[in-house]
């Protein structure tokens, strides 16, 4: 066969799909700028907008409820003309878990952008958004994504009250815009016992004292000790981590900071992970974070096997995987390097973290899993090229190309604890009068951002596509004598992961195999099963086709017209059928 006959149904269905007309010719959504970091009002809007715009191939649902109340959204992008959502292979896509990590909702919502605009004239989207079915949330955490947004302070995580730094009370200790600039930023003190000195290249910097240096600035972070324990800013808004929430692994807080009363405590995480478990079509995760430009993937932490306490190897199948996808990233994001979240055989990377998102993604669906840690000062101001950026270049990016904004010249404050201070530093976002909100300075309009946003959104779309695919390439009728009639079905997996998409997904029996079924119309079946399973198919890559798995049965017909529907169906690799006519001579 046999390939000619797939690539040719494939074409077709190809075709097929761009003479579906999906968006009426009138229907308008405004282009997205990206000129600021978006508000939940906003991303709302935007979302709405596009259901409305192009129906056939978007749905927006509410999965449950921040802890505020806002509706968690996830956009579903798929040809509802050629199957539904859930019958065709997932990808799962979404950003700002974290509150101040805003640009991986830019990345989410450019991704959705490129989508919708590139279906019926880009092939390759076209194809993707026929075949698969792409699942984005932009704002994970819609309350922290705009507390960060819209207040001056920052925040990591969720709003939910949390006791930081361990006191007995909760959120009792914000930062503060004493001079009422509108940003939160540092507060030195003059003194001999500090651990700063002015800098000698530029006054408005400072460095660290050597030990037998005398002091000059005792710095800290601007606000009130509210709380009087000599401490500043110690306990703000919020403070509980929901990347540190999830089921696997999950330790309780005097192990894992901010790891919330128990696994899936808060509204947000119980919401995306019931999503994934009632879709069981996703073959992958990205969940996009905002640190220092390189990617993080699995393993989180050690594996032991929870009955004899050995630790597990890591299966050398996913390790090839995850370095073949993390080679694809580093080719298209300029080199970026790619790492496990914990060493295995070595010191760790990282170090072990707890209930994070990509470790459950995959040990619990088995699924290989992605943290993008996008964002860092290099692209703007690395002027000596040597991938750091120091603060006298920060400094030179503020003077020459950012008007000033990104530094705030110490000014003196009469502090009513600390007496005389200056108030100034580096601000990590500016605030825009025109939207009323904040945007990170990292996400500084110009073709650097963009093209960062765009290769990021490649990068999705290419994960996305490399997730299996199970058709039915060929259906055989051999006709007999009496009514008798040979069927014989042809099944290929056209994608490149195999159906059970990890070999961790067999390992902890998560994997589900194909199987293919049988109807008949004036028909009855004489030998074979209704339904046979074919367990789980390879994948088809550069340098290996898939094998073409074979199913026969024998059918009795009993009228003129007699059909015969052979349908495939793959929790990861989608359902497929055909239907062919019965004929005896």
């Amino acid at each position: 066969m046999n390939m000619k006959k797939s690539i040719t149904t494939l074409t077709v269905g190809l075709i097929f799909g761009l003479l579906l007309t999906c968006v009426s010719a009138n229907a308008a959504v405004e282009k997205l700028s990206f000129d600021h970091n978006y508000t939940f009002a906003e991303t709302v809007r935007y979302l709405n907008e596009l259901v409305k715009a192009y129906p056939k191939i978007t749905e927006l649902h509410t999965i449950g409820k921040s802890y505020l109340g806002k509706d968690l959204l996830v956009l579903e992008i798929t040809n509802q003309d050629t199957g539904q959502g859930l019958e065709k292979p997932g990808f799962w896509i979404d950003g700002n878990l974290h509150s101040s990590e805003v640009m991986g909702a830019a990345v989410c919502l450019r991704t959705i952008e490129t989508l919708v605009t590139g279906y019926g004239s880009d092939t390759s989207i076209t194809e993707l958004i026929d075949t698969r079915t792409i699942y984005i949330m932009p704002k994970l955490n819609p309350d922290g994504s705009d507390h960060y947004l819209m207040r001056p302070d920052g925040m990591r995580s969720s709003v939910r009250p949390h006791d930081s730094d361990r006191d007995g009370l909760e959120d009792e200790d914000p930062g503060e815009d004493l001079n009422g600039d509108g940003y939160i930023t540092q507060m030195r003190v003059k003194t001999e016992l500090g651990g700063m000195k002015t800098s000698q290249e530029d006054p408005r910097l400072m460095d660290r004292r050597a030990e037998e240096e005398k002091g000059e600035w005792q710095v800290y972070s601007e606000g009130i000790d509210n709380d009087m324990d000599g401490r500043y800013n110690e306990d703000g808004v919020g403070g509980l981590d929901i990347n540190r929430n999830w089921p696997s692994k999950w330790q309780q807080e005097y192990v894992q900071r901010g790891s919330g009363r128990y696994p899936l405590s808060e509204p947000e995480t119980r919401a995306v992970a019931e999503f994934l478990f009632t879709h069981p079509n996703v073959t992958g995760v990205v969940n996009h974070h905002m640190s220092g430009n390189f990617l993080y993937r699995p393993p989180t932490n050690r594996w032991f096997n929870p009955v004899t306490g050995v630790e597990d190897p890591f299966p050398q199948a996913d390790e090839a995987v995850f370095q073949l996808f993390s080679r694809k990233y580093s080719e298209i994001i300029k080199d970026q390097p790619v790492r496990s979240v914990y060493g295995r055989g070595g010191p760790p990377t990282y170090g072990a973290i707890w209930g994070v998102m990509i470790g459950w993604a995959y040990d619990h669906l088995g699924v290989y899993s992605w943290v993008p840690e996008m964002g860092s000062l290099v692209p703007f101001c690395d002027y000596d090229e040597n991938v750091r950026v120091s603060e006298k270049e920060q400094l030179k990016w503020n003077d020459e190309e950012m008007d000033g904004r990104v530094f705030i010249d110490w000014k003196p404050f009469d502090h009513p604890q600390l007496g005389r201070v200056e108030i100034g530093g580096f601000t990590r976002k500016l605030y825009n009068p025109e939207t009323r909100t904040y945007t990170n300075v990292l996400c500084t309009p110009g073709p650097k951002y963009f093209d960062f946003l765009d290769k990021h959104a490649q990068w999705n779309l290419y994960l996305a596509s490399m997730s299996p695919l199970v058709r039915i390439v060929d259906i055989k009728i051999d006709k007999g004598d009496a009514g008798y009639v040979k069927v014989t079905a042809e099944v290929q997996n056209l994608g490149y992961l195999p159906t059970n998409v990890s070999q961790h997904a067999i390992d902890n029996q998560t994997a589900k195999p194909v199987r293919v079924y049988l109807e008949l119309e004036g028909a009855s079946l004489f030998a074979g099963k209704e339904k046979v399973e074919l367990g789980h198919l390879p994948g088809t890559t550069p340098r290996s086709i898939s094998p073409v798995r074979t199913v026969e049965w024998v059918v009795k017909t009993t009228r003129g017209n007699a059909k015969a529907v052979v349908k495939a169906v793959s929790e990861k690799g989608g359902t497929h059928s055909l239907t062919r006519e019965l004929r005896s001579r």
